[in-house]
């Protein structure tokens, strides 16, 4: 008996060798026509270490900012908030040598916009304009920056055009076909812009919202949905922990320095796209560094405007921004309320 359980051993294990023997020519050639693994971090300037503030937001308030019927900014108060907002947080006493706290004149540089709500709940191009002047200020090219977003009617929404940008910038949309190569995140495949995977640093214009599938939206899934191929594979739970865990890979983490979050509206509900019903006048514009509190930030601004419109939080909705504690778990920022200082400054 024992004679016999050896002899099947032997011709299983060799049967096993076999295969194995006959697979790998096949997985090596399968591996030589996938080509060399993909490096997808940025590489920053040689001995330029961009400024960092986790938990701080910086916010700008400027009454009487939107220009009659509240719907765009009145062109001279946006670019005097996104101006004193960056000023505010790089601590630094011009604009210039502020944005070069983020920046180095050899960077290039994708501002990610987000026309998802349509044009009258998009970013609005008096902050997208202010932002490229403020580049170009600090001594980046204007043909080393590019404005990108999703589609090209998302891009139309934003009002942004070559007409109101320094000459040279370009505008960009990847209409989910200019990508890189495939990679994965633990909850699925995808793949990122071109225009993201091209540059050395991004600055990201979220919006806030509501959202119907994740509670809120802001910096983190500004820069993650936008910036993919297949954003509807990653709407599942929440979008939690899927957002967290798309801005935690290297094509996004090594690449965004800065957000400046357009604030002049907001909508409490009904989000992502606009809701005419529920849109409200902010007349303010956000910075930070840290998408995470900046997102805790927007996102309980939208709680306190649903409480003031005898509205249910969104945990009371059944809708949670539950990304927003995995993205600070993942060292993303900081989540926790009691550790981000938010600094107001009337204009």
């Amino acid at each position: 008996m024992s004679q016999d359980l050896d002899r099947r051993h032997f011709l299983s294990t060799v049967a096993a060798g076999t295969a194995a023997m006959a697979l790998a020519p096949q997985a090596e050639a399968q591996q030589h026509a996938a080509g060399p693994a993909v490096n997808f971090a940025a590489t920053r300037p040689a001995g330029f270490t961009p400024l960092s503030h986790p938990g701080q937001v910086v916010r700008i308030n400027k009454p009487g900012s939107l220009r009659a019927g509240g719907l765009f900014p009145v062109p001279e108060a946006a670019r005097a908030m996104v101006n004193r907002a960056v000023i505010e947080l790089s601590g630094r006493p011009d604009l210039a040598t502020a944005w070069r706290a983020f920046v180095h004149p050899t960077d290039r540089v994708a501002i990610k916009v987000n026309g998802l709500g349509l044009r009258n709940m998009a970013s609005n191009k008096e902050v997208i304009e202010a932002i490229a002047e403020g580049l170009v200020a600090a001594g980046v090219p204007a043909t080393n920056i590019v404005v990108y977003d999703q589609w090209d009617s998302f891009l139309r929404c934003t009002r942004v055009s070559s007409r109101g940008l320094p000459a040279g910038v370009r505008l960009v949309s990847h209409n989910a076909t200019a990508l890189s190569p495939e990679t994965r995140v633990a909850s699925g495949r995808t793949q990122y812009a071109t225009a993201l995977m091209e540059a050395t640093a991004v600055i990201g214009v979220p919006l806030i919202k509501d959202h119907s599938l994740c509670g809120f939206t802001g910096a983190l899934k500004n820069m993650t949905h936008g910036s993919i191929k297949n954003p509807e594979a990653f709407h599942r739970h929440l979008c939690s922990p899927q957002i967290a865990e798309l801005y935690n890979h290297d094509a996004i983490k090594s690449r965004v320095r800065l957000h400046i979050m357009d604030g002049f509206k907001a909508v409490y509900h009904g989000g992502p796209r606009d809701s005419p019903e529920h849109r409200v006048a902010l007349e303010c514009v956000l910075a930070s560094t840290d998408p995470v509190a900046l997102d805790r930030v927007g996102s309980d601004i939208v709680d306190q405007l649903r409480v003031a419109h005898h509205m249910g939080t969104l945990e009371a909705r059944g809708l949670p921004p539950r990304y927003i504690d995995h993205a600070g778990a993942m060292g993303l920022g900081v989540a926790d309320r009691a550790r981000i200082q938010t600094r107001v400054v009337a204009i």
